[in-house]
C-alpha cells in the first residue's frame, strides 16, 4: 500500500424487507450503494455479487458507470476511480438454486491443510475433526461437521462483530454466523478439505448480513455448508452469495486515497422478484402410531443422486419442540426416522391432540397424534358426570394450544 493512503473497510449494512425462504428457486435484486467523501482522488474497488453454480447474475447496472472484472472465486467487482464526494449505485439481479448433483460420495483426503490464523486448529479442533470424520464418505463427514458445529456452539448476538478465531470458538461454544463459520473450515481443513468463506446475506425474520462456508469435494466441485442454520448441499434460496475468502478479515471493500479524512458509507437493501418451492426429486411421510406414541418419519429420493439437506421435526414446546439436522440420502434411498414421545406427558382424564410437522428441504408433511386418557367418572344420579364440565373445558384447551401451535409453524 503506498504510503499515506488510508484503507476503509466497508461492512455490510441493511434496510430489511419481509419475505418468507424455500429451498426451491428465487429471483433477488440486490441494490448496493457507496457513499464517498474525500477531498482528494480516490479509488473504490468492492464486491457486487458472485456468479457460479448456485447463483446466476441476470443482469448488472451502475451509477456512475464503473469498471467490471471477476476475481479467482467468481465475484463480479466493481471498480471507481473519482475525485470527490459522489454516490456509487449498483444493483443485480440474481437467480438463486442451491441444487448440487452429487453423483458420488469419494473418501475424505486427510491431509491437513494450511489455515488462516483465524481458521487455524490446534490440537483440541483436530481430534475433534478425526472424531467426526468417515474416511470413506466425504459427505458424511461434511454432514456431521455442519451438526456438530451447529449443535455445539451457541448463537450469541454479543459476539456480533468480535470475529473470533476457530480456536476460541471451539473453548468458548459461543458467537454469530462469523464464529461458525471459522470453525467448520477449521474442521474441514484438518481433514484435507480444502474451503472458502462466504459473504452474503439471508433471511431470517429479516434480511440479515450472514456468512457460510464452502467446502470442496473431490471429483464434483465446491459445495455449500453453514453451520449457523444447520444447512448443507442444499441451502435455503435467500442465501445471497457477495464475495468469497480464506476467512472474515478479507471480506471487505477498499478504498483508497491521499486523503487523511476520507469516508465511506455502505448500505444494501434485497428484494425478492420471485420465489418457488421445489423438493428436488425428494418425498417425505410421516404418520403418528397412536398406541405407542412414537412418530415414523419416511424420506424418499428418487434421484440417482446423493442428496445432502435440511431435515425438521416439529413438535410443540412442551413434546420436544423442533430438531433439525443436516441428513444424507443416498441414490434411490428411503431413510426411516422414529421419534417417540413422553408417555408420561399424558394424564388421566384429558383427551390431546398433538399436531406433528415434518419437513425436508422443500418436501413437507404433518399428522395429529390423538391420545384419549379421558375417562368419564361414573353417574352421580344427577345426569350429569361429576367434573365434566371440567375435563370438557380441559379439552377445549388443549385443542385449542395444539391448533395453535400447528399454525404457527405452517406461516
Amino acid at each position: 500500500m503506498k504510503t499515506g493512503m488510508r484503507l476503509a473497510l466497508v461492512l455490510l449494512a441493511l434496510l430489511s424487507a419481509s419475505y418468507a425462504s424455500s429451498f426451491g428457486f428465487s429471483r433477488i435484486t440486490l441494490h448496493r450503494t457507496w457513499e464517498i467523501t474525500s477531498d482528494a482522488p480516490f479509488e473504490f474497488t468492492g464486491a457486487l455479487a458472485v456468479n457460479d453454480s448456485n447463483q446466476r447474475v441476470v443482469s448488472v447496472t451502475t451509477e456512475p458507470e464503473m469498471e467490471r472484472f471477476v476475481d479467482d472465486n467468481g465475484t463480479i467487482m466493481l471498480r471507481y476511480i473519482g475525485n470527490g464526494t459522489i454516490t456509487l449505485k449498483a444493483d443485480a439481479t440474481v437467480d438463486i438454486d442451491y441444487d448440487p448433483q452429487l453423483s458420488g460420495d469419494p473418501s475424505v483426503p486427510g491431509q491437513p491443510l494450511e489455515s488462516t490464523d483465524l481458521t487455524q486448529a490446534d490440537e483440541d479442533i483436530m481430534h475433534q475433526a478425526r472424531e467426526l470424520s468417515h474416511d470413506e464418505s466425504a459427505l458424511s463427514t461434511i454432514r456431521d461437521m455442519v451438526n456438530w458445529v451447529h449443535g455445539n456452539v451457541t448463537y450469541d448476538i454479543g459476539y456480533w462483530g468480535k470475529s473470533k478465531s476457530a480456536i476460541d470458538v471451539f473453548r468458548e461454544r459461543r458467537g454469530v454466523c462469523v464464529e461458525y463459520t471459522h470453525l467448520l473450515i477449521s474442521l474441514a481443513r484438518s481433514l484435507g478439505f480444502q474451503t472458502r468463506y462466504v459473504s452474503g446475506y439471508v433471511y431470517s425474520n429479516t434480511w440479515q448480513p450472514h456468512a457460510w462456508a464452502e467446502i470442496y469435494l473431490p471429483g464434483h466441485g465446491w459445495l455449500p455448508a453453514d453451520a449457523t442454520f444447520g444447512q448443507a448441499g442444499v441451502l435455503d434460496s435467500t442465501h445471497l452469495a457477495i464475495r468469497k475468502s480464506d476467512d472474515q478479515s478479507a471480506s471487505y471493500d477498499l478504498l483508497l486515497s491521499q486523503d487523511e479524512d476520507v469516508d465511506i458509507q455502505a448500505r444494501d437493501s434485497l428484494e425478492v422478484g420471485f420465489e418457488s418451492e421445489d423438493p428436488k426429486g425428494v418425498s417425505i411421510g410421516l404418520h403418528m402410531d397412536e398406541q405407542t406414541y412414537v412418530a415414523e418419519v419416511a424420506i424418499a429420493n428418487s434421484r440417482p443422486d446423493y442428496v445432502l439437506g435440511s431435515f425438521s421435526l416439529a413438535l410443540p414446546d412442551n413434546f420436544g419442540g423442533e430438531k433439525t439436522s443436516v441428513l444424507l440420502l443416498r441414490p434411490n434411498e428411503t431413510l426411516r426416522l422414529y421419534q417417540g414421545l413422553n408417555h408420561s406427558l399424558f394424564a388421566e382424564g384429558f383427551y390431546y391432540t398433538v399436531p406433528v410437522y415434518a419437513s425436508f428441504n422443500d418436501a413437507q408433511d404433518d399428522d395429529t397424534l390423538t391420545v384419549d386418557r379421558f375417562s368419564p367418572p361414573e353417574d352421580d344420579g344427577s345426569g350429569t358426570a361429576a367434573g365434566q364440565s371440567g375435563c370438557a373445558s380441559s379439552l377445549i384447551l388443549l385443542c385449542a394450544i395444539s391448533l395453535a401451535a400447528f399454525a404457527a409453524w405452517k406461516l
